[in-house]
């Protein structure tokens, strides 16, 4: 009988313990697997290959909700310069914690693009890819955070990969040259830029970009503040052991690391930060939607004939991976669909009081009373700006012309109504005939005065 060493023992118990996590099922509810299989909605044009080194673990935000995510990450991209065949990625997590399998580990996911780390190039070809639900400039939920780094512990004794080359999207891209690069350079990508190791319980980092120290590329001010300023005047350490692969990156000069000022972690546009900080390579995009303050939205393959990149007005809002048909929905009752979701239509103000959602079991929570903005049931409409409703009834003054005023009949006034539900003002027929108990909502920036009533004729 042959001796079982203790080298394989560990091995087995890993197996026993990684095996339901990594491959999941296809179960689903609150008794959900850690893992849900997802790769049955894999294209069929996609071609599994098995990478032949597995060194890095890429973190990636998806700029997108979750239905939306999942679709493009198996089935792939068909909108503006992308065409593409799906499997970018192995793992998704939802907001809530949820793991959804896109592809099983062992495969290359089309993950990275263009890309390089230490002098290797390709880094799709030797890593996993982990999709965040979620964008640059928003949070990353608690949940997710829980999620990831169980996640992270099973990979990376699979593969022994160290807590140092679990790298984001943003670090380890890089573009061609462009409007605002000379050279090839950092910052191609944005993704999971707001990703904060600690929290997935990662103790080790690099403590500089290799290939910005050696001249591969050009740096990137906004990723060099967020990922490696806060070594720059620490005690020296001993610099990363460089991961061996057959790879001979010529020596070339080293540049200084960048010392610009640091940008804002916002969307919006500003003097410091540009469409190119905000948005990466995806700037001229059709599905990045630019919301100028006066109101008007420009598609980034429209803003140079437009306007042009040079003149793109401060307070403009940068919209990531746009529906193309958003524009059209201003309101006020913005249904909230697979393609839809809160953060579509609001970013950060889905959270704020003056947002308002009617849930399909005719609930209606205040922004400041949701917990996210992704998995809101469909059916769900919401408005954006609008004061605490008031209630019609039999009180004098408690009608809609009293609760309103001469907004009483305006498109942008909405009503909920006991038992038929949204109505705006343009829509009600018999303003006399509204039930007791109907709520009115009136933009934030209306209110209803006695000056107002008398100025009627």
């Amino acid at each position: 009988m042959k001796r079982i060493s203790n080298r394989s023992i560990s091995w087995l118990l890993l197996v026993l313990i990684a095996v339901p996590f990594i491959y999941g099922s296809k179960k689903t509810g609150k008794n959900s697997p850690f893992i849900i299989d997802y790769q049955d909605h894999l294209n069929k044009k996609f071609k599994k290959i098995q990478r032949e080194h597995t060194v890095f673990i890429i973190v990636h935000t998806s700029e997108a909700g979750l239905e939306s995510t999942l679709l493009t990450l198996s089935h792939g991209k068909d909108v503006g310069k992308y065409r593409t065949n799906g499997g970018h990625s192995n793992y998704a997590i939802a907001r809530d914690g949820q793991v959804y399998r896109i592809l099983n580990h062992p495969y290359r996911s089309d993950h990275a693009g263009l890309s390089m780390w230490d002098g290797i190039e390709d880094i799709s070809s030797y890593s996993i890819g982990i999709e965040l639900i979620g964008y640059h400039y928003a949070d990353i939920t608690p949940q997710q955070y829980s999620s990831l780094g169980r996640l992270l512990k099973i990979l990376q004794r699979l593969y022994s990969i160290p807590d140092k080359n679990v790298l984001t999207h943003s670090q380890v891209s890089y573009g061609k040259p462009n409007p605002w690069n000379k050279r090839p350079h950092r910052g191609r990508k944005r993704c999971a830029l707001n990703f904060e190791r600690e929290k997935a319980g990662l103790k080790d980092a690099w403590e500089n970009d290799p290939d910005v120290q050696l001249g591969r590329l050009a740096g990137d001010t906004h990723i060099y503040s967020m990922f490696y300023k806060k070594f720059a005047n620490a005690q020296k350490k001993p610099a990363p052991v460089s991961v061996v692969i057959d790879v001979n990156p010529p020596t070339i000069e080293k540049t200084p690391l960048p010392t610009e000022p640091v940008y804002a972690d916002s969307n919006i546009i500003s003097k410091d930060n540009t469409a190119w900080n905000i948005a990466g390579e995806d700037y001229d995009d059709p599905s990045t939607l630019y919301a100028l303050p006066d109101n008007r939205d420009i598609r980034g393959d429209q803003m140079e004939k437009t306007i042009g990149w040079d003149k793109i007005p401060t307070g403009t809002r940068v919209l990531l991976n746009q529906p193309m048909d958003i524009e059209a929905k201003k309101g006020p009752l913005l249904p909230i669909t697979k393609e839809y979701t809160a953060w579509s239509y609001a970013q950060q103000k889905y959270k704020e009081p003056t947002t308002f959602y009617f849930m399909p079991d005719n609930r209606i929570i205040p922004g400041n009373e949701m917990s996210d903005w992704d998995n809101l049931p469909d059916g769900t409409q919401m408005i954006i700006g609008y004061s605490a409703p008031k209630m019609i009834q039999a009180a004098k003054g408690k009608t809609a012309w009293g609760l309103a005023g001469r907004s009483h009949n305006l498109p942008d006034t909405v009503y909920f109504i006991p038992g038929l539900g949204l109505r705006t003002g343009d829509q009600v027929l018999n303003f006399n005939d509204l039930p007791l108990g109907t709520s009115v909502f009136l933009p934030a920036t209306v209110t209803a005065t006695e000056k107002e009533k008398k100025n009627v004729k």
